[in-house]
């Protein structure tokens, strides 16, 4: 402990004494580059740390990326451990947002349930974030079955449910909501494709890797490690619709502030086509029928493909690099987050904000995995992906 503060001291004492601003980059302008941004303000504030910059790339326009059109109900898919510390710190985040802001930060309140016909998938949902949402309980029989109920279940099913009241930070209003604030704090975004960690080495002292599906690639070690998750999403004009309503996680509703989700699918390793089929959209709106009939007369708004970068585990990590100048910088890598990146994406940002300042990692070290073996490997999605 003594030798953290110690070297902390050290790296303060080397900044102020040459004047010199931790100057920080930022690729990726998602919601994963934008919270990393917030963080790393969040806890140089709390920490006095005045002396530093950030700018922040993007080569798409917002209107391109993925999680311009996510939903971002907070619901934690894999309950590792240190995914329950980055929910935990995402969900203070929300909370935070949600009492000063409301839906003006694009955070919302809202309550739903999830249905399932395997008990274990249902038990896992309360251990990975029961204790942390609000009012999680099982559904009885009456909210199951019979003609008063939710949703008239047959009695012979197996079917059970739970209930729970949670976020939602929908990134058509969330990201903006972030960027507005970053600018208003002095953060810069320049629209330029950045296609090495090298290319910023130079001009940057700090260099965070936040690129989403193309991370590994970005990163030049691990693009072998990442993997494409094609989903679509389907924005529909249902006004009555409160509740989020999920049939084994891929069947689902989601409300947000001025429409309704529906969705999805969640083909593993699949990178074409990449426009919403007919076949998508007939798929998705005759099993959700099948939930819930009135949406049998929704207005589509909009659909969307996206892919969703896959990866064993999120890739938290700090490396030292070095330019062919000679000068050394550091990189932190911040990305592979599936379809958690809203659910987790503060949470991962305080880590890696934690690596850029160089503070105490003690909150991280008893439960963060192993680096992945490096995989260098291209694989062919990136170059028809990354357009």
């Amino acid at each position: 402990m003594r030798l953290i503060v110690q070297n902390f001291l050290l790296f303060l004492a080397a900044l102020f004494s040459t004047g010199h601003s931790l100057r920080i980059a930022i690729v990726g302008e998602g919601v994963i580059g934008l919270s990393t941004a917030t963080a790393i303000l969040d806890l140089a504030e709390k920490e006095n740390i005045t002396a530093l910059s950030i700018e922040i790339f993007h080569h798409k326009p917002f209107e391109r990326i993925l999680s311009r059109h996510i939903a971002g109900l907070f619901r934690i898919d894999s309950g590792s451990e240190i995914n329950k510390k980055y929910g935990y710190d995402t969900f203070e985040k929300l909370a935070t947002l949600w009492r000063e802001y409301g839906g003006l930060s694009g955070v919302q309140l809202v309550s739903g349930h999830i249905l399932s016909d395997s008990k274990a998938k249902l038990d896992a949902q309360r251990e990975s974030y029961g204790s942390l949402v609000y009012n999680y309980r099982d559904l009885t029989d009456s909210e199951l079955f019979g003609p008063t109920s939710l949703f008239d279940l047959p009695r012979n099913t197996v079917t059970r449910g739970i209930h729970f009241t949670t976020y939602t930070s929908e990134g058509l209003h969330f990201c903006p909501f972030l960027k507005k604030e970053l600018i208003s704090k002095g953060v810069r975004f320049t629209q330029r494709r950045v296609n090495s960690l090298d290319e910023l080495g130079d001009e940057f002292d700090v260099v965070v890797n936040a690129a989403g599906l193309f991370g590994g690639a970005l990163a030049g070690d691990d693009a072998g490690n990442m993997q494409p998750i094609r989903g679509v999403l389907i924005r529909v004009d249902a006004p009555w619709h409160k509740h989020f309503l999920y049939r084994d996680f891929d069947t689902i509703t989601i409300p947000v502030i001025d429409s309704v989700y529906m969705g999805t699918v969640k083909q593993v390793g699949a990178y074409e086509p990449n426009n919403v089929t007919f076949n998508d959209i007939e798929d998705i709106a005759s099993r959700y029928v099948k939930l819930q009939p009135s949406f049998k007369r929704v207005h589509m708004l909009s659909s969307f493909v996206g892919y969703r970068p896959g990866r064993k585990q999120i890739r938290v990590e700090k490396e030292i690099r070095q330019v062919p100048s000679g000068k050394q910088y550091t990189v932190v890598h911040n990305y592979g987050h599936g379809g958690n990146g809203f659910t987790l994406g503060y949470g991962s940002a305080i880590h890696a904000a934690h690596l850029v300042l160089d503070l105490s990692l003690n909150a991280y070290q008893a439960i963060a995995p192993q680096p992945l073996p490096a995989n260098s490997t291209l694989p062919e999605w990136v170059q028809i992906l990354d357009d």
